[in-house]
């Protein structure tokens, strides 16, 4: 590779570059190829440099800039691995090969397949990008703020008058008679709330500039839920497009909301519509309020982690613990030295947090099931039931935490 081939370098035009992201102690920032499918991270040199390969900068005016900015020379050696790294995924303009591509693309396939068990697996349903851009431009108006604040105002309206009515809301939704057609029919209308969740997001992630790839079904031993795959949000620049992508689900399942408790509040007492209302409004709320606990990878989860400029809150608050168990080794003291005082409140803050609600809420389940339980097979069986159930859910997150060990290993390598 000689100056005079790459004098003015330029990305291709499906090359997009993101914000910096906190992962860990180091910044990053994910490059995506819109051409493979594929996401990659550079540090901050590596993007700066490529931030200015544009066409319209020589090796030079690049040269330059660095210089000027991190008062470190650009060599020879360096720049020989910069264009390495570029011609490895194929990523400068008049200089990559479509066959190497294709291979670049059947390779970032080949490990989403792989990734695919029996914890873990997708089924798309729908390729909806276009319809999301469709919807994106019809719906402009609700990203306004106009729209927006009173949409919220009445949102929190509602959700207050749920909670402060739950008593009620609760002996109308389980005192009925009507269950063989209020439950299909409460399934049914809860979904088509979820299924317009799902839109929100990728309609949302349209709007700001992303694309959506897929709509579909995820199993994450034990639940079975819905998604859509919004990977872009880690290239929107502005902070607030990122969270608003996130919230914009929880946002539209409440908002649907609205009507349901103009339906109970109409429908007369006693009667099917208003135990169907009660039981929409109870289930809708209590699903969103799930939602926003920041763990599980939840939207809640997803909204902090960009809030923070975080990439992985989870991932990384779990490699700072380890770290951090760890302290009285001299690596992991020079590790944990790197951590910016921001990042290791964060860090530490979530793991405490996150661990105490999972605990509360496992505590919680296993009480409201040994009630259950006792009565049928006493409360000695019961205790033996609930921890060989306790044992088995260790095993298979044992498991499970094993093969992202894994994962993360190859990755890495």
């Amino acid at each position: 590779m000689t100056e005079t081939a790459y004098d003015r370098p330029r990305l291709r035009p499906e090359v997009v570059l993101g914000p910096a992201l906190r992962s860990g102690p180091k910044t990053v920032h994910h490059v995506k190829d819109a051409r493979t499918g594929c996401y990659y991270r550079v540090g901050p040199r590596e993007h700066f440099i490529m931030g200015l390969m544009d066409g319209s900068h020589t090796l030079t005016d690049i040269g330059r800039k660095y210089t000027d900015t991190y008062d470190r020379r650009l060599g020879p050696a360096h720049w020989q691995q910069m264009f390495t790294l570029l011609g490895r995924y194929q990523l400068l303009d008049g200089y990559a090969d479509d066959a190497a591509l294709d291979k670049l693309r059947q390779a970032h396939e080949a490990k989403q397949a792989a990734r695919q068990g029996w914890l873990r697996r997708r089924w798309v349903v729908l390729r909806p990008d276009q319809l999301c851009a469709d919807l994106a431009a019809r719906l402009a108006f609700a990203f306004r703020t106009a729209f927006l604040i009173p949409a919220l105002l009445l949102v929190g309206a509602v959700q207050v008058l749920v909670w402060t009515h739950v008593a009620t809301l609760t002996h109308e939704a389980t005192h009925q008679r009507s269950w063989a057609l209020t439950l299909p029919l409460s399934v049914v209308l809860l979904w088509g709330i979820t299924v317009l969740h799902e839109f929100a997001h990728g309609v949302t992630c349209r709007h700001f500039g992303g694309t959506v790839t897929e709509i579909g079904l995820s199993w994450r031993f034990p639940m079975l839920t819905p998604y859509c795959r919004t990977d872009d949000i880690v290239l929107f620049h502005r902070r607030r497009a990122r969270v608003g992508t996130a919230f914009a689900g929880v946002f539209v399942s409440l908002l649907a909301l609205v009507p349901v408790m103009v339906w109970w509040w109409l429908a007369s007492d006693g009667g099917l519509g208003r135990s169907l209302a009660a039981g929409l409004l109870l289930f809708g709320s209590g699903g969103a309020a799930m939602s926003l606990l920041p763990i599980l990878r939840s939207d809640g989860y997803v909204m902090l982690t960009h809030a923070l400029n975080i990439v992985d809150l989870r991932r990384e608050s779990y490699r700072f613990w380890r770290l951090r168990l760890r302290r009285r080794d001299p690596v992991a003291r020079e590790r944990l030295s790197a951590y910016p005082p921001r990042d290791t409140r964060a860090y530490a803050l979530y793991g405490i947090v996150s661990l105490l609600l999972l605990g509360l809420g496992y505590c919680a389940l296993m009480w409201v099931w040994f009630g259950s339980l006792q009565r049928w097979t006493g409360p000695v069986w019961a205790v033996v039931i609930l921890a060989a159930e306790s044992a088995v859910l260790l095993g298979v997150l044992s498991l499970a935490a094993r093969g992202r060990s894994g994962e993360r290993e190859a990755t890495d390598a």
